[in-house]
């Protein structure tokens, strides 16, 4: 199993990261320098990338060495893959030998299969190559033994090329925890990003010339005898994943749905902290750089629902079309400006921190976390966050729109809860549960877009006076739809008191 963690830095501080004191005081020696030139194989219907695998053969020293890595896991950063690799005759894969080396794994069944695919030998074929400098030194850190690559070169396709420039930071033994920790210090003296896809994959959006699309959580399931720090470790990763893989879109691309994303996946993150902050409290300072982020993303979505979803329900007064027309402009490039306040948070140093000290507190959960039971935990967890729903839906009023937004989170929070802890349940009482918070957070959703609209049109009345008609309009507007579309507080708090907790 291959542990390595990728940074991502500027070819500028190329020469800066190579005299650093700090390599030079963990390392055996100096740098050994190659030249690299890796072919990356596959079928025209990408059989391999399918069934999450990467093939390729690479001239080392002289040699030709084909490696195929399959299956693991990407976390904070963190690869953890399978790795198989042997010498080859020629700059082409030999799978008789592969699937010899595969056959000696534990868990050789899924990936002998995907190589008995019918004439996939024949089908192989070279996608693209991957060029790079790379210099390597061996460091001892913290009782460690570390590998760290700095590559630099591009890939490329059928003429076109994308850069590379990057650190691999591979484990060879010791702790995982110690990546995260020499990164750390790496981060220091140069800046850094945390890169959750590898060469390959770069190289294969260059062959599907596709934009990354948002990226949604994925199910998650817990075994029945977890321990809770197991589950509280493995519902943070998915938590990271989903917030990870919507980085690029948001700093690359303008749909509204990956900001949204990726702010749905730091939410998640921050209900799972307080749900085992009595078993393994979130250390202050982390604390402090996942609510900033929080104030960076939560600014861009508020701007974001009122230009597509909330300013889209005014309807124009006779003659005042233009008006609106204006007035979704501001709304436009507010929503511009703070998507771009977003992304150079995602481009800062204070995230590139946050997610590698996420990194080395993780790794430490499995011995600072008590050793109990995850199924008592989920329990006493949901009966406790149903009593607050309950509590908060009780002092629900009108004329209160914080008492509304309370009930909301809590409702969204129990959400959260039971879909990490769903694998627990029995199905169908888990899924009514789910349905049942889901529209109660939805409705609660739609009021609290309206208060949101109020305070961001007080806010762009004070930045453009020159339009205080239209948005006195919008707001008035607004402020009419908000009364005759009114909550029914009373059938919430009934459907509440008649919802029972689902069943293991």
């Amino acid at each position: 199993m291959e542990i390595e963690l990728k940074l991502l830095l500027d070819q500028e501080h190329n020469a800066t990261l190579m005299a650093l004191p700090l390599l030079a005081d963990h390392a055996d020696g100096a740098p050994r320098r190659q030249h690299l030139s890796a072919h990356y194989f596959d079928t025209p219907d990408l059989h391999l990338l399918r069934h999450g695998a990467g093939l390729r053969v690479r001239k080392e020293d002289g040699l030709w060495i084909q490696t195929m890595k399959a299956g693991g896991s990407v976390q904070s950063g963190l690869h953890s893959r399978n790795e198989w690799e042997c010498p080859v005759a020629r700059p082409w894969p030999q799978l008789g030998k592969l699937r010899k080396l595969i056959a000696k794994h534990d868990d050789a069944e899924p990936w002998l299969d995907m190589l008995a695919a019918p004439e996939l030998k024949q089908r192989l074929e070279a996608l693209f190559v991957v060029e790079v400098e790379r210099h390597t030194w061996d460091l001892d850190f913290e009782g460690s033994r570390i590998e760290l690559v700095l590559d630099h070169g591009h890939i490329e396709r059928h003429g076109r090329q994308v850069s590379v420039n990057e650190i691999e930071l591979e484990l060879r033994d010791g702790d995982p925890s110690a990546l995260f920790s020499f990164a750390l210090e790496l981060h220091e003296h140069i800046p850094l990003r945390i890169s959750n896809i590898n060469k390959a994959q770069r190289g294969y959006q260059l062959c599907r010339e596709t934009g990354t699309e948002p990226y949604r959580a994925k199910a998650l399931t817990l075994d029945a005898n977890a321990t809770v720090a197991q589950a509280l470790q493995a519902i943070l990763g998915n938590c990271l994943q989903h917030i990870q893989n919507n980085e690029q879109a948001i700093i690359d691309g303008d749909d509204p749905e990956t900001l949204h994303q990726m702010r749905v996946g730091l939410r998640r993150m921050r209900s799972a902290l307080k749900l085992f902050d009595d078993v393994a409290p979130c250390p202050p300072a982390l604390a402090d750089d996942i609510a900033w982020l929080g104030g960076e993303l939560g600014a861009a979505r508020d701007a974001d629902v009122l230009l597509t979803d909330t300013l889209p329900r005014v309807q124009a007064n006779p003659g005042g079309k233009n008006g609106l027309m204006a007035l979704q402009q501001l709304a436009l490039d507010a929503s511009q400006t703070h998507r771009r306040t977003a992304a150079q948070a995602l481009l800062s140093p204070r995230y590139t921190q946050l997610l590698l000290s996420m990194g080395v507190w993780m790794q430490h959960l499995s011995t600072d976390v008590p050793d109990a039971p995850l199924a008592d935990f989920a329990q006493a967890t949901l009966q406790r966050l149903h009593k607050r729903l309950l509590k908060r839906a009780a002092r629900m009023d009108d004329a209160d729109p914080a008492s509304i937004h309370s009930t909301r989170i809590a409702a969204k929070r129990g959400r959260y809860a039971l879909e990490f802890f769903h694998a627990l349940y029995r199905e169908k009482s888990a899924r009514q549960y789910l349905k049942a918070l889901a529209a109660i957070q939805s409705a609660l959703g739609q009021h609290n877009d309206l208060v949101v609209a109020e305070a961001l049109l007080l806010e762009m009345a004070e930045q453009h006076p020159d339009a205080l008609d239209t948005i006195s309009f919008a707001r008035g507007y607004l402020q009419g739809l908000q009364s005759r579309e009114a909550i029914d507080l009373d059938a919430i708090r009934a459907t509440l008191q008649a919802l029972r907790l689902p069943r293991n």
